[in-house]
């Protein structure tokens, strides 16, 4: 593969890797196909001006380099921007006398054409000074912790500009194998990764950081792939849509699976309606819900095809255990002793159940292993429940606590979120569904009863969570086509409907 044949994908590949994980095999990836890390800098270089070259730039260009390999590639565009007549200015963020090997050589050979290298910020607030483009090569692969203040300090500066941005392999101040994210870390519009996909760059807040990702693999790719095994997958929305269940001509009601959903305490009838509700549109044949008597009639108002039951205590809801096939727990039932007494009952129940909102939180009051479950925690949820196991609840590592929580309660998670993570055992997906859209009331309750549907319709746990995650964001981009701000839980429904089949 010639330099001038690297060319980058939008296209992302279904499995991902830690960024550590591409760092230490690079070289022998490059051996094995018959490269040199030297010749991965110039194709890292090219994909780069490849990207630029099809912009349509009113300014000039705005290169910041860092000390390292990333930096490198930085000084190999600017090379190839010089020689192209694109107007191009290097800000270098450390000594550039500091590079070395492959980076220093890139460095002098963006000297020897003239290259100039700025070491402090110009004023740019002026419209006529402000850079069209603004390439991110400071920290790559290897960055963890805190960016420098003069780092922070320049990225604050430049935030204030309408700029397009372009983050090189991975956006300064995120983690890429973590998703962890430093204050004042680069925002872009694109980033440009490298080799593989970094699991940290698709989850999180990182998500916000890294914009559309693209990636080039250099020509090693292949060779990479038969080096490392990946650490989480990222599946497309075809493999997704695949699990959909398929139903019979002649299938029937009672073969599509029996929901109870448990939860409405006393004032809070909206959430387990809101479950219940898409549980039907998701494909349940029958719907059962077990609230607070004071919530029948609500619930059951102008939604007739569900089976509403007033529980007054855990007593009463065994009959309607025995016909249930899946469980729902948690939505708005919260932690009164009416509903610790009901949560004490599923806990011994042997159907698959998924356990959101207060249920979560009552589980985190007497952590247990619950197999047959699937955890549906968001952030602080999740900090609840590690910190109910003794671990760290300080940190920011999606994987790390998604691994703590799945392997304590040996269920199934979901730790939602953008990028939602689904893990089971050791097996993880990272959702590419959803958007801010989705930052309004009852749209975890609406998850959960996709989930359960999904149960009751035959799936295992990780394919029914895997799949209801990514309707559940597919729906929500659709809706808010008519507008992101304002878009209700309820707006969700047809279009799981229609997504379903």
């Amino acid at each position: 593969m010639s330099i001038s044949q690297a060319k980058y994908l939008t296209n992302l590949p279904q499995v991902a890797y830690t960024a550590q994980a591409v760092q230490t095999n690079e070289a022998e990836a490059a051996r094995l196909a018959g490269s040199t890390l030297s010749m991965l800098m110039q194709r890292a270089g090219a994909a780069l001006f490849d990207y630029v070259s099809h912009l349509s730039l009113s300014g000039p260009i705005l290169i910041l380099t860092g000390k390292g390999n990333n930096g490198g590639d930085g000084y190999v565009l600017a090379h190839l921007c010089k020689q192209a007549g694109i107007a191009v200015e290097v800000l270098a963020l450390f000594d550039p006398e500091q590079l070395e090997g492959d980076a220093r050589a890139a460095y002098r050979q963006y000297q020897g054409y003239g290259g100039k290298v700025l070491r402090h910020c110009a004023d740019w607030h002026e419209p006529e000074t402000v850079p069209a483009l603004i390439v991110d090569a400071v920290f790559g692969s290897g960055f963890r912790g805190r960016l420098p203040e003069h780092v922070a300090a320049v990225f604050r500066q430049l935030a204030l500009c309408a700029s397009h941005r372009l983050a090189v392999d991975i956006p300064s101040g995120v983690n890429g194998s973590t998703s962890e994210v430093a204050c004042d870390a680069f925002v872009a519009d694109v980033t440009m990764t490298f080799i593989a996909l970094k699991q940290g760059l698709l989850t999180g807040s990182a998500r916000h950081h890294t914009g559309a990702v693209y990636l080039a693999e250099l020509g090693v790719g292949e060779e990479f792939s038969q080096l490392v095994s990946p650490s989480s997958h990222y599946f497309s929305p075809e493999t997704l849509l695949a699990k959909r269940p398929l139903r019979p001509a002649d299938t029937y009601k009672n073969r599509c699976g029996h929901v109870l959903l448990i939860g409405g305490g006393p004032g809070m009838a909206g959430a387990i309606r809101l479950a219940a509700e898409a549980c039907l549109r998701a494909g349940a044949g029958l719907v059962s819900v077990a609230t607070h008597p004071d919530n029948q009639a609500m619930v059951l108002q102008g939604r007739y095809e569900l089976m509403v039951h007033g529980i007054a205590n855990a007593d009463a809801l065994q009959p309607l255990l025995d016909k249930a096939d899946t469980l729902v727990i948690g939505p708005g039932l919260g932690q009164s002793p009416w509903a610790q007494a009901l949560f004490d009952t599923v806990c011994r129940c042997s159907q698959p159940v998924v356990v959101d909102a207060d249920g979560l939180n009552l589980l985190a009051g007497h952590p247990m292993q619950w197999q047959n479950a699937v955890l549906t925690p968001h952030w602080g949820e999740a900090k609840r429940l590690s910190a109910a196991i003794e671990t760290d609840p300080e940190t920011c590592d999606r994987f790390g606590m998604s691994n703590v929580l799945t392997q304590y309660y040996q269920a199934c998670v979901v730790l939602k979120g953008p990028g939602t993570l689904v893990q089971q055992a050791q097996r993880v997906n990272i959702n590419r569904s959803g958007c801010a859209a989705m930052a309004s009331a009852g749209m975890g309750d609406v998850l959960s009863g996709i989930i359960a549907a999904l149960l009751a319709q035959g799936l295992s746990k990780f394919d029914a969570a895997m799949l209801a995650v990514y309707i559940h964001g597919l729906a929500a981009e659709k809706a808010a086509h008519d507008g992101a701000h304002g878009l209700l839980a309820s707006d969700l429904f047809v279009h799981i409907r229609g997504i379903i089949g």
